[in-house]
């Protein structure tokens, strides 16, 4: 995820205070989850020093002074190109499911097949969870956050399975040979 250009679109309507840019993240980007006050701050230092955000100190009566962040044009034009530009896709292929295919595919005493089975059975499992999740929130009348999200780690993991099916048919017809 790109918390630099999130906090770069949640400071374009305006000035923001660091906590109050973690509010509105927790609201309105990511209900479902907490975002760490110090990597906000870390990321609005980062974004300070590239010339990205401005900030000036606010007086406040009986507290200490509050440092607000505004956006600035070289900001506006980070985030107009992030935009613009297609996300890249997350093809890593170290992913683990994958190694220990590979790795029981080599070891006489291990089978790929029993690997897929307990992938299946977990990622099936989870399956089920999510969609359950879908229908409360759908039910709940959760944030549109909250459902898009739901709708990608279903979407992900339905794919998962699909995957390891194709292993299977794939790996079958290596071992018949």
């Amino acid at each position: 995820m790109s918390l630099r250009h999130t906090l770069l679109g949640l400071l374009a309507n305006g000035p923001v205070h660091g906590y109050d840019l973690k509010a509105v993240f927790e609201r309105d980007v990511t209900p479902d989850d907490r975002l760490n006050l110090g990597q906000v701050y870390t990321t609005l230092d980062r974004l300070h020093r590239d010339g990205r955000v401005g900030h000036e100190l606010v007086a406040q009566p009986e507290r200490p002074d509050k440092k607000v962040y505004r956006l600035t044009q070289a900001g506006r034009r980070e985030l107009r190109e992030w935009l613009s530009s297609p996300t890249p896709l997350n093809l890593d292929l170290r992913n683990e499911t994958y190694l220990k295919l590979m790795t029981a595919r080599r070891l006489d005493w291990a089978s790929p097949a029993d690997v897929i089975r307990v992938e299946r059975l977990a990622a099936m499992t989870r399956l089920h969870e999510l969609q359950q999740a879908r229908v409360r929130a759908d039910r709940d009348g959760a944030p549109i956050q909250t459902r898009l999200l739901l709708e990608l780690a279903l979407l992900r993991l339905e794919a998962f399975v699909k995957w390891l099916d194709r292993c299977e048919e794939l790996l079958g017809r290596e071992s018949r040979k």
